[in-house]
């Protein structure tokens, strides 16, 4: 006797954890938007636990980016930079710093850094490769790098949201989340243009 389907509601959150780990795989490539934006989503809809879950998919899912992006700088860092200057929002400066703060024995520390600043994930990844650090070691780094950042974003919003549900519905909080987003990176797209 097969067993019953499971309901649709039940699958949600594996949706999710897939989508965080497939999210955060564009953005360490090529993709401009941050994996958080989804991961506060999932943090107010599904609550903190599943949040938490999709932030370490989305950690294992830009160790698996970083690792392609990795390649790129190693077998060709000219075109891997040029690919990096033509994303959108990843400025010359930006590209510049996350190189120059590879190339020094503190490099973890940049990246967490990096992960509060705004230097791309994939620029670190580009200049691991061109400075020669093993796949192993950089991938094994990424994860906790990564994992921090996301699992504070997820925790931060969950907190905020937790005196909200009293006030507000799903769709409202949803929506004020929405409006941070686009504000978030309006003033960036204003900042970037002007």
């Amino acid at each position: 006797m097969s067993a019953a389907p499971r309901a649709p509601s039940s699958l949600l959150p594996l949706a999710a954890i897939a989508a965080a780990f497939a999210w955060s795989f564009a953005e360490a490539t090529v993709f401009f938007i941050v994996a958080d934006v989804l991961l506060t989503f999932i943090a107010i809809a599904m609550g903190l636990r599943v949040a938490l879950l999709a932030s370490l998919a989305a950690a294992i899912g830009a160790a698996c980016g970083g690792m392609i992006m990795w390649r790129h700088g190693l077998v060709d860092p000219v075109a891997a930079t040029n690919l990096l200057a033509a994303v959108p929002f990843v400025s010359a400066g930006m590209i510049a710093k996350g190189m120059a703060s590879m190339a020094s024995a503190d490099w973890p520390l940049a990246m967490l850094r990096g992960s509060v600043t705004g230097i791309p994930y994939k620029v670190y990844a580009v200049a691991a490769g061109k400075e020669g650090l093993t796949a192993l070691l950089f991938f094994g780094v990424t994860i906790p790098v990564r994992l921090l950042r996301f699992a504070v974003a997820s925790s931060l919003v969950a907190a905020i949201d937790a005196p909200l549900r009293r006030r507000f519905d799903l769709r409202r909080r949803l929506m004020l989340l929405a409006t941070f987003w686009l504000l978030f990176y309006g003033e960036f797209a204003w900042r970037w243009f002007s």
